[in-house]
């Protein structure tokens, strides 16, 4: 049974969706995804063409973004001339979880890197850098820290990256009214005005 859903498919039946062609002819199935546990991506889809023209034994390692998703049909779209899959680098159908195996350090990658650059796609190597520098840049720059003081209230410390408090809330006899504190600090700190009472002219 497929997925109903036309978005969200459960990695256990993406072999029940079909590769075609932009044409519409069929060319095979999705045998499975590989993904790369450590960086969260798909690395790459094993198609299998099961003979479509002279495809047989060989199984291809197509980069996802070589392969486009169809609500409709609920089937991928490959597009790719005949020319350039002929000489496409594959995986042997029996032997290729031994060569994904053997994968594991960074310089591995320009294994990978070939199923890449072949079809003219970005290397797998400068993804996964692109994805780490991506991934530090929405780091949180801080963070909120509950405990409670010697008179036993609640308060809130917003502490930074590198240890320094920022500031320290006022004191909550119940933690639930700390924690308010919090979201509201949260929810109004980024449209919240500066008003600086020191560059008001004194009363004399």
């Amino acid at each position: 049974m497929t997925s109903k859903s036309a978005r969200f498919v459960s990695s256990n039946r993406l072999t029940e969706y079909d590769v075609v062609n932009k044409k519409g002819e069929d060319m095979g199935q999705v045998t499975t995804f590989i993904v790369d546990m450590k960086e969260g991506l798909i690395a790459f889809a094993l198609v299998s063409f099961k003979g479509f023209r002279h495809f047989t034994d060989k199984w291809f390692a197509l980069p996802w973004v070589a392969l486009e998703w169809h609500p409709v049909t609920k089937k991928f779209i490959l597009d790719m001339p005949e020319e350039i899959l002929n000489n496409a680098p594959g995986m042997d159908k029996d032997k290729w979880l031994e060569e994904i195996d053997a994968w594991q350090e960074g310089e591995d990658l320009k294994s990978l890197d070939r199923y890449y650059t072949y079809y003219g796609f970005d290397s797998y190597l400068g993804i996964v850098r692109k994805t780490v520098e991506k991934r530090g840049n929405r780091r949180p720059a801080a963070k909120f820290e509950v405990n409670k003081d010697i008179a036993g209230e609640f308060r809130f410390k917003l502490i930074a990256t590198n240890g320094e408090i920022i500031a320290v809330s006022e004191g909550y006899t119940a933690k639930e009214g700390c924690l308010n504190g919090i979201e509201s600090v949260r929810v109004n700190a980024p449209v919240a005005v500066l008003h600086d009472t020191t560059l008001l002219t004194p009363v004399a």
